[in-house]
């Protein structure tokens, strides 16, 4: 079996593109194994999933594929899972994911990003996961979108609070190390919109005069 064999949903997908000031978000593809597994493997490199084995990259992009399709009676796709891309090198650097859960009502979609940490600390993932934010709010007209982050984690929490998001739960969240706490935030659509106002360079394509329709691939 051909490891594109291995990973076709068979059923009818729905591919999106999206562009960002510096990124293109696009769908994972069977061939984005490898690098996938060279990130999850990197010194310094956390996510909740992947414990650093080929075998965890291979179940993470065949869970991707399989959410491409979206449920027939809703509509609705479980989960959006893009990798990263830098526009200008065509690199892939990372992974952003706007993931349907159940933690609160109202707040359906949590969004979540990671990034090689050879390219971290240059803005990539808050802008990858901005768009994401801002096609869930278009796309679907969300009220409000989530975040979780380790208590522990405290520049994601710095983070996520000047952005904008409130504390509204403790949870747990299961990982590939067990059960962990995490501390669940909400933002709600007009305050999101309302922190773009502020930023002192584009993020959205809107800021830089382009309207921010996803590219349907066929």
């Amino acid at each position: 079996m051909t490891i594109s064999n291995q990973f076709n949903n068979g059923g009818q997908s729905h591919l999106i593109t999206l562009e960002t000031p510096r990124l293109m978000l696009r769908e994972h593809t069977p061939q984005d194994v490898d690098r996938i597994h060279e990130i999850s493997s990197a010194p310094g490199f956390v996510y909740f999933c992947f414990d650093g084995t080929r075998q965890k990259a291979e179940d993470f992009i065949r869970e991707a594929i399989r959410t491409q399709t979206p449920d027939p009676k809703t509509g609705m796709r479980e989960n959006h899972m893009l990798a990263i891309y830098i526009k200008d090198t065509g690199e892939l650097i990372g992974h952003t994911c706007m993931e349907h859960v159940h933690y609160i009502q109202g707040a359906d979609y949590e969004v979540n990003f990671f990034v090689d940490p050879k390219y971290q600390n240059k803005g990539y993932g808050l802008e990858a996961i901005l768009n994401l934010t801002d096609y869930g709010f278009q796309r679907y007209n969300l009220p409000m979108i989530s975040v979780t982050v380790h208590p522990n984690n405290g520049p994601s929490r710095h983070l996520i609070v000047k952005e904008g998001y409130q504390k509204v739960a403790d949870i747990t969240m299961n990982t590939v190390k067990g059960p962990e706490p995490r501390e669940l935030f909400v933002l709600q659509q007009h305050q999101f919109y309302a922190m773009r106002q502020q930023d002192k360079r584009p993020i959205l394509m809107s800021q830089v005069g382009k309207i921010p329709t996803p590219v349907n691939q066929p």
